[in-house]
């Protein structure tokens, strides 16, 4: 492990807040990587619709998916990178946007614009933000965040060992991370915000989760991997897990279950995690004919979780830079399966599973 000293030297300061996480283009010291997330997916069984956004600005200009993007910075507010926006629905994933966008970004407002014309903009402060997607005059989704509001600020993550922040709102419908992380030559500091959303999507009512992310140095943890399973009632499952334990200050997995009927968090650390497909299985490394999950965990206090999932479809972000290459693959989940015991109950029994999440994301050769 690294010395305090170094960590200190290395490791950026956290925001002040997620307003500033998502309204400030902050410079670190070196490799200027950044990059803001959102995805949203809908509650309706019947009908299940997903949204990603993903406007990532690279420290260095690279390759994605064979088209090449170029990083600009101008001033505090401004720059140019790259925008990817994709949808599922109908059984099926498909690109809305891939290219460059100009985006502007003051304090309370996110606006870019694609060469398509397409225009994402956040607006709106913690926790109720606004997001617009537009196609010219179009709209394809608007909605806003709702949950109830957060007191009691930040506490420290009990489940990780590097500087990491974590907040619930006062009914435990949405929680928020605010983490530390390097700042030289790897970056991985960010701020997230998971609640439920209402508006609007590809012309329908739409009610569903939101997941909004700010981070710098997009891939400098690389690899990892995410699941992410949503309920009907708000609770929440998030399994995150990365080999690199050095970038990690040492721990590589957190993995919690939110429930919104005992409003308590559940903790799991021992884990196996597998892929299975036709051909293949059991295995941890992902490839394209890989087609279910299969996931299980205890906790500390006899608590045990069990998920199978299915992979509706994909989404791959294929990144070179500086001849450096990986494969970043963005999952669409169904749950086939799933329980989670404490203390002789199963409190996931009778939750219905909404269309659920999940990444994989690896260096390739």
């Amino acid at each position: 492990m690294l010395p305090s000293k170094v960590k200190d030297w290395m490791v950026a300061g956290l925001w002040e807040d997620m307003d500033q996480a998502i309204y400030s283009v902050n410079k670190l010291k070196l490799l200027n990587g950044a990059y803001w997330f959102g995805l949203m997916s809908d509650y309706n069984q019947h009908n299940p619709r997903m949204l990603q956004v993903l406007v990532s600005r690279g420290a260095l200009d690279y390759n994605l998916n064979d088209k090449h993007f170029t990083n600009k910075h101008s001033g505090d507010e401004k720059f140019t990178c790259y925008c990817g926006i994709w949808e599922y629905r109908d059984g099926k994933v498909s690109d809305l946007v891939h290219d460059s966008c100009d985006c502007t970004v003051t304090k309370g407002k996110f606006l870019c614009v694609t060469e398509s014309g397409y225009e994402i903009s956040i607006t709106n402060s913690f926790p109720d933000y606004d997001m617009i997607v537009k196609n010219r005059d179009l709209v394809v989704t608007k909605f806003r965040s709702v949950s109830s509001k957060f007191k009691g600020g930040y506490i420290q993550n009990p489940l990780v060992s590097y500087p990491s922040g974590i907040a619930y709102s006062e009914d435990f419908d949405a929680y928020a991370r605010n983490s530390r992380g390097f700042q030289h030559f790897y970056a991985s500091k960010m701020s997230d915000l998971f609640t439920t959303c209402d508006g609007e999507l590809f012309g329908r009512d739409f009610q569903g989760s939101f997941w909004l992310e700010r981070a710098l140095g997009f891939g400098s943890t690389l690899p990892w991997k995410i699941v992410m399973v949503n309920f009907s009632d708000r609770s929440r499952l998030w399994y995150r897990y990365f080999p690199s334990k050095v970038l990690n200050y040492g721990t590589p997995l957190e993995f919690i279950f939110d429930d919104m009927v005992t409003k308590k968090r559940y903790h799991f650390s021992e884990m196996k995690f597998e892929y299975t497909g036709s051909n293949h299985g059991p295995t941890m490394k992902f490839s394209p004919d890989m087609d279910t999950i299969h996931l299980s965990a205890s906790g500390d206090h006899g608590e045990k979780i069990r998920l199978t999932a299915k992979i509706l479809d994909r989404h791959l972000y294929k990144y070179d830079v500086a001849r450096i290459k990986f494969n970043y693959n963005q999952l669409v989940l169904k749950v086939e399966d799933i329980e989670a015991i404490v203390d002789g109950t199963d409190l996931v029994q009778g939750k219905e599973q909404t269309l659920s999440y999940g990444e994989d994301a690896y260096f390739s050769l």
